[in-house]
């Protein structure tokens, strides 16, 4: 047989073959999550864009942007359409069904266009995620119109952030064809779909009744609102604290020891949280310096008040009526890298605490892991930046508050999260 017969008899299995793979790699393509082409009269462009996320560094975003645009007939109102590929993943905690705003700015010929979007977002922690379409609209009677992109910006109100892209390169993408007929009607961001996780057990409200003071003693107590800074995210919240601290000595000569009350800590958190965390509370007393501290585990449901566990120190100090007085309270979440600083304008007194010889009984007895708590009917934080993160329009916390307070709580400490599913796109 002749080497043409050979390969003429190979030709259509060959074929057939290379078909079967082309499949395969654009399957392995569309699995990356930017589209690899465009339909029809759809323009693709492929930007570079800096991103501003404060507090985090600047980080790129490598985009890939799909542009249609459509008039009906008979009409000079040109709706234009945006799909954008995933997010870089720099988002340090786990997002759940997030409020989600994006913005883009397009020249288009001698007009400058907004498109906007909004939906919910998903994603585990530093993972990249799916972000809503956008759209606009303008006026032209053109069958055509150059297209560049100025600028790409988005929001989560949650964590009260906002990033803003500017293109570093592929900025221009060419003509866009303005086709006849009817914008398709806006559809919501799919959702992610969720595998099924442990349902967090909501942390009970600490006990209202404040301890009577040990043998002979008696307890101070006060207000004290503190300013607190979430780290690493940068949101601030007010933690307007109910603060009791009493104080006993077994014998004359002895440290006095010191417990202190805390309220619940502001029902801010976006997500369910669950892990160690850590308390301390600066304080004086009788003019002396002393840290109380205190470690709980934690297990609450989203948009519930957490306790703050007793918290506990010893100072060496004469007297036996002591001026108490509070500055700074701070609480963390080891195996998230999340914590908060709440600092008082000036140190607040609570007024003088008498010292008794022996413990009350709230002192003596363990107290119980927390393992209910009662949803907070509002949020009623005020907040100096903003909003932290938050799961309602009255919450306030410029992540992540109590938090995630990604957010992350922002994401904390064993923050409960589920898997991301990409999101399919039509």
């Amino acid at each position: 047989m002749s080497s043409r017969a050979r390969f003429a008899r190979l030709r259509h299995p060959l074929a057939a073959l290379l078909a079967v793979g082309g499949v395969v790699v654009g399957s392995i393509a569309a699995m990356g999550g930017s589209p690899a082409s465009a339909a029809g009269d759809d323009l693709v462009g492929s930007p570079v864009f800096n991103c501003k996320l404060a507090p985090f560094p600047d980080f790129p975003w490598n985009s890939t942007i799909t542009l249609s645009a459509v008039r009906p007939a008979g009409s000079t109102t040109v709706t234009v359409i945006a799909k954008v590929s995933q997010m870089s993943g720099v988002v340090p905690v786990a997002l759940t069904d997030y409020d989600f705003n994006n913005t883009m700015k397009l020249k288009l010929g001698s007009d400058v266009v907004t498109l906007t979007g909004s939906g919910k977002v998903n994603a585990l922690p530093k993972a990249a995620f799916d972000q809503p379409d956008l759209r606009g609209t303008f006026t032209s009677s053109a069958v055509d119109a150059v297209a560049e992109v100025t600028n790409y910006d988005f929001a989560m109100p949650a964590f009260g952030m906002e990033s803003f892209c500017l293109p570093t390169a592929g900025a221009a993408f060419g003509t866009l064809k303005i086709v006849s007929g009817t914008p398709p009607t806006p559809t919501p961001t799919p959702t992610t779909t969720t595998t099924a996780t442990a349902t967090p057990t909501p942390s009970p409200t600490a006990s209202a009744s404040v301890p009577s003071g040990s043998k002979g003693g008696k307890p101070a107590k006060g207000s004290a609102t503190f300013a607190c800074l979430l780290s690493p995210i940068g949101s601030k919240f007010d933690y307007n604290a109910k603060v009791t601290v009493s104080g006993y000595r077994a014998k004359e000569g002895d440290d006095v020891t010191l417990t202190a009350k805390m309220s619940d800590l502001p029902a801010i958190s976006p997500v369910p949280i669950q892990g160690s965390m850590d308390y301390t509370l600066a304080a004086t007393a009788g003019g002396k310096a002393v840290t109380l501290k205190s470690t709980d585990q934690v297990n609450a449901a989203a948009k519930v008040e957490v306790p703050v566990k007793d918290l506990t120190g010893t100072v060496g100090v004469d007297g036996d009526e002591l001026e108490i007085k509070v500055s700074k309270f701070t609480f963390n979440f080891p195996s998230a890298s999340i914590g908060a600083e709440c600092t008082a304008a000036s140190p607040v007194s609570l007024g003088k605490m008498t010292v008794g010889s022996e413990p009350t009984e709230e002192e003596e007895e363990e107290e119980p892991t927390a393992t209910a708590a009662t949803p907070a009917s509002s949020g009623g934080v005020s907040s100096g930046a903003g909003t932290l993160p938050k799961t309602g329009g009255g919450d306030s916390l410029p992540v992540v508050g109590l938090w995630a307070l990604a957010l992350t709580l922002l994401g904390a400490a064993g923050l409960l999260c589920v898997p991301q599913v990409a999101r399919k796109r039509s």
